[in-house]
């Protein structure tokens, strides 16, 4: 029966003497930024010397004046890639057919060259099999949000209780990066109606592609675990290892939580009848409020982005929902169901942390999320001496 779930961040491999900080992909994106960028501009400076930069650097700077984008952009690189000032780019681009065509192209450029550095520098970590002082039983389950095969080389852990939530480093196809800022699909009629409209579309269609998608991993997720036979009723135990549960993954962090607590009431949302074309002008004035000046929505702009989201969420969960019982063998039909105690009591996270900033943070996340059943522990090794050999 398994009955604890670890989740491993990216403090645990640092911890294992790993170099897989943000400031380390800095340092590969610089070292090879003339291999991965096709095509480069040339920028004379006020004192003569001549700056080169690429898409990444007009897109996600200043297009206006373009340099080496700040320490802020890599320390937070997954973040970062949700700031695009719009608004500046269309002014850059200018309105017409084919300042817009240059838009749209370096855009794409941008995206394709971070995430060719991305996967370029997860692959280029090499990690030496060593014995583990720790060993961890068969009813455990990790959660590894870390690309490396850290856990099967440095502590023995079977590679088929571990999932990659976030892709392995092996297949670059199936690695994932990006913010959460921005799941819902881009709207087509901005496309449509041209001139600055289209080039909004543009930065509206890669918000949404460098978004995590964080409901579909957890659908993929709850797959994984169901797979394995884990039932969250069962679940005692959470350990969180070197994972800051930063604003960028809070999604997942809320969905194990309401997962292993003790259940309760929740109300439904009942959803409002709205005339579609009051919820297009709606949601047209979200992005352009919020994706074109950096401003605030207004409260019918936002709910009218959620229930459209909602629709695309439902859609796609139907199709997760399909594909779960095709895998399994099962038709439409239901046949039987496994008998499970109700919790008692929620689960117990053992969470590590670095630091009293990373301390105080997790302390207001267990707060937020009303988890009283939990414990902060100064180091990986004082959180898993439980399993020392």
């Amino acid at each position: 029966m398994i009955d604890t779930i670890v989740i491993i961040g990216n403090g645990f491999d640092r911890w294992l003497g790993l170099n897989t900080s943000y400031s380390d992909f800095h340092k590969y994106y610089l070292e090879h930024r003339d291999e991965l960028a096709k095509k480069k501009y040339r920028m004379e400076l006020e004192d003569g010397t001549i700056e080169e930069f690429t898409d990444v650097e007009l897109v996600y700077g200043d297009p206006f004046d373009p340099g080496e984008l700040d320490d802020d952009f890599w320390n937070g690189f997954e973040q970062s890639l949700s700031h695009i000032d719009a608004e500046r780019l269309n002014l850059f681009f200018g309105k017409e057919k084919s300042g817009l065509k240059k838009m749209n192209k370096s855009i794409k450029n941008a995206k394709k060259i971070l995430t060719k550095a991305f996967c370029g520098w997860i692959q280029s970590i090499s990690i030496e099999p060593k014995e583990s002082d720790y060993c961890f039983g068969d009813n455990c389950v990790f959660i590894n949000f870390n690309y490396t095969d850290t856990l099967h080389k440095r502590m023995g852990v079977k590679e088929e209780f571990e999932y990659h939530i976030h892709g392995e480093a092996d297949d670059s196809e199936s690695i994932i990066f990006g913010h959460n800022k921005h799941p819902h699909e881009p709207e087509p009629l901005l496309y449509r109606l041209g001139g600055r409209f289209r080039g909004l579309y543009y930065v509206d269609k890669i918000l949404y592609e460098t978004d995590k998608h964080c409901a579909d991993n957890v659908q993929m997720l709850i797959m994984f675990l169901a797979l394995h036979g884990v039932m969250k009723e069962e679940i005692k135990d959470i350990y969180v290892l070197g994972y800051s549960i930063s604003p960028v993954d809070l999604e997942y962090f809320a969905f194990l939580m309401d997962a292993t607590k003790v259940e309760s009431d929740v109300e439904e949302r009942e959803e409002i009848e709205v005339e579609a074309i009051d919820d297009l002008h709606n949601r047209m004035q979200y992005v352009i409020n919020t994706v074109g000046y950096g401003g605030q929505a207004s409260e019918e702009e936002i709910e009218a982005i959620e229930r459209r989201y909602r629709q695309e969420q439902d859609a796609r969960n139907a199709f997760f929902q399909k594909d779960f019982f095709k895998m399994i063998g099962k038709k439409k039909k239901k046949t039987g169901y496994i008998e499970v105690k109700p919790r008692e009591i929620d689960a117990k996270w053992h969470i590590s942390y670095y630091g009293d900033k990373d301390k105080a943070w997790k302390e207001i996340v267990m707060k937020e999320f009303k988890c009283t059943n939990y414990e902060l522990v100064g180091s990986i090794d004082e959180c898993i001496e439980k399993f020392k050999k």
